[in-house]
């Protein structure tokens, strides 16, 4: 009768309690209970490039775990680990500390699926015949130290067992999970099967002087691969770095690294940033390649050897040193890497051999799904000089050509149709200059200037002869003051010329050797000597085709089919051949006007050669099978973070208080 009686204070009360509970919950972090987050949990991944433990190379050993490798077996003194058969095996989470050396075994991580493992290599020299040398099964994250001082060597067999294929093993190291090297030793990786550190999640490396010899890619990481304070080394038998998940990343904040590969020195399907860093790439295909973006930072970046330079759907420069020696484009924006007859992306020499293992993964669209696409330029030095370029580009966008600031230097040969600068006019795209030097020269067969709507003045100076490299070029102010000077490396009859002094209405003498020519800028886009072609479309042939006027002998015909100096008639050949599109019978325009008898196309250095990658897919990307997503409901307790704890004891403790209190009412 009493707890009758009092029934509805009872329940109040426990709505009350569950009203509290409810806005703790909701608002625990401005009632100023601190929120912990364990940055190293797979989940919480991307939060910070780098975690603390991710840098800390100097944990505390005390307490760890010992294995002592003894040749064809192992010690182990402490917990969490056993030997095996000649390998070892680490079911626990906790730190271990390795020695000694393993002629033809395994250590293999196989903890929980939220277990934090610690190894510390302190002089090891692992084999494995026909497995990785260390493999990491099932665990949270995984840390590889490399102890101070310490030379460490891990090789593996050039065929793996069947089980370990099956498993999708293909590397001296290789994980499933999080993958996080570290420390301040030397690592020496030989890997005779694919690749040399492989990672189905994050590879992350903050330390260490690693040195890997791979007959694929030397670090292959499907979610993101981040950089900072190693030493690397690579000679790759395919691509240096690999990142090969759509939406996957490399981030380079700091280190040195030193790549040596047959396919792209980076490839990545997701964006490229560089901050900082010591990077020196030689490339049989591309130096760097993305299906997105390729951002720089900082640092110094030199391609000394590569087909095209950096290659992605939208490049920035913002800082850093970056210096490029092509044979084909040294910039490469193409808007859309799955078009075939677009740019043909990333099949150049050296790809070709490589295509060696069945292709099964879909291409990449990403790309495909936004036209946008550009060269930007805000700072920084930019160097490109190619030596031997055919039909080639110094930068080349199918887009828009975008330059506020920075130092940009582009030598190409000249005398054919090689272009220093080559934007996607026949497309809407433009090539604007607001700050920055230039200096680009190269052929004026096919060169196109600036848009009108620059801020800053731009003269395309395009010569009746071909000038030897080595000949200074200088632009001087009206008082002979010498405001910018280049001296190309090859051979050229265009250049482009700009620098911050430049005014209109200003006048200026250009002098390239013993020629001097003085003109006064009457606008932001001034072209001298005879106007080039313009370019050819951004399809299979390169450029634009909304030329400022074709070269006929020494006539520059217009649209409206009149010439400059009067000895053109109406009707003759107007501004350059819209985008792409080809005289009869597939024949080529003749650059003296008229139209060759015989179809002549381009041969440069595989035309057909460059970007064919993205319409086909990197072959990488058949490593990625179809993957089956387990989703697990179940938390483990360890999971929680403290701030749960203390809602779920102060729930506990309302809810408590209730109980005692309806009891209380229950005796009345």
């Amino acid at each position: 009768m009493s707890t009758d009686k009092h029934i509805d204070r009872i329940c109040i009360i426990i709505t009350l309690a569950a009203l509290l509970v409810t806005v703790l919950f909701m608002n625990g972090e401005k009632l100023g209970i601190e929120r912990i987050v364990d940055e190293d949990a797979e989940k919480y991944s991307d939060l910070d490039q780098f975690t603390a433990n991710d840098q800390n190379g100097e944990w505390d050993t005390e307490g760890a775990t010992v294995i002592t490798l003894n040749g064809d077996s192992a010690t182990v003194s402490g917990n969490g680990a056993y030997a095996n058969k000649g390998s070892v095996v680490i079911t626990n989470a906790g730190k271990y500390v390795l020695s000694g050396t393993l002629t033809d075994g395994t250590i293999s991580v196989d903890a929980y699926i939220s277990s934090k493992v610690w190894l510390l290599l302190d002089g090891v020299d692992i084999t494995s015949s026909n497995n990785a040398a260390i493999r990491v099964e099932e665990a949270d994250k995984v840390f590889i130290t490399l102890a101070e001082g310490s030379e460490n060597f891990l090789t593996s067999g050039e065929t793996f067992s069947d089980a370990a294929i099956a498993d999708g093993t293909n590397g001296a190291i290789f994980a499933h999970d999080d993958l996080t090297i570290n420390g301040t030793g030397t690592l020496t990786i030989v890997s005779g099967y694919k690749h040399g550190i492989d990672a189905n999640d994050d590879l992350i490396i903050t330390g260490g002087t690693i040195n890997i010899t791979a007959p694929l890619d030397g670090l292959h990481a499907n979610d993101s691969l981040r950089i900072m304070n190693a030493n690397l080394t690579i000679d790759a038998g395919d691509d240096g770095l690999m990142v090969s998940k759509e939406g996957g990343y490399l981030h380079i904040e700091s280190g040195t690294l030193n790549i040596k590969a047959t396919g792209d020195a980076i490839h990545t399907a997701g964006d490229i940033t560089i901050d900082d860093g010591s990077i020196t790439l030689t490339a049989g295909d591309d130096g760097i390649h993305s299906d997105t973006n390729v951002l720089i930072n900082g640092g110094t970046v030199l391609i000394s050897e590569c087909y095209e330079g950096i290659e992605a759907v939208t490049i920035d420069i913002a800082g850093g040193d970056v210096t490029i020696y092509p044979s084909d484009d040294g910039l490469n924006a193409n808007g859309g890497s799955g078009d075939m007859f677009g740019m043909m992306g990333g099949f150049g020499p050296g790809r070709m051999e490589q295509m060696t293992e069945t292709v099964t993964a879909e291409p990449t669209t990403t790309a495909e799904e936004d036209d946008s696409t550009w060269v930007r330029i805000s700072g920084g030095s930019l160097t490109i000089i190619n030596e031997t370029g055919r039909d080639a580009d110094g930068i080349d966008t199918n887009g828009d050509l975008i330059i506020t600031g920075g130092t940009i230097r582009v030598s190409l040969p000249g005398g054919g149709t090689n272009n220093a600068i080559d934007y996607g006019s026949e497309s809407g795209g433009k090539a604007t200059i607001s700050g920055g030097t230039l200096a680009a020269s190269g052929g004026a067969q096919m060169a196109e200037n600036f848009d009108a709507s620059s801020e800053q003045p731009v003269i395309m100076y395009n010569l009746t002869e071909t000038v030897e490299g080595g000949t200074e070029v200088l632009v001087l102010d009206a008082d002979g003051n010498e405001i910018l000077s280049y001296t190309p490396t090859q051979s050229f009859n265009s250049i482009f010329l700009s620098c911050p002094e430049m005014k209109v209405g200003e006048t200026y003498t250009v002098v390239i050797g013993e020629t001097e020519e003085e003109l006064t800028l009457d606008s932001d886009a001034v072209t001298l000597g005879s106007a080039g072609m313009g370019s050819m479309g951004g399809g299979f042939f390169r450029g634009g085709g909304r030329g400022r006027g074709m070269n006929w002998g020494t006539a520059t015909v217009t649209a409206d089919g009149t010439a400059t100096d009067g000895t053109a008639e109406p009707g003759d050949m107007p501004q350059g051949r819209p985008g792409g599109m080809m005289p009869p019978d597939g024949q080529m325009p003749a650059f003296d006007g008229t139209i060759a008898p015989e179809a002549n196309m381009p041969t440069g250095e595989g035309r057909m050669g460059g970007p064919m990658e993205s319409g086909f897919a990197h072959h990488q990307a058949a490593e990625e099978t179809e993957e089956t997503v387990v989703v697990s409901t179940a938390k483990s307790l360890s999971e929680f973070s403290s701030e749960t704890w203390i809602l779920l004891g102060t729930s506990f403790l309302v809810l408590l208080a209730a109980i005692l209190l309806a009891l209380k009412f229950k005796r009345y």
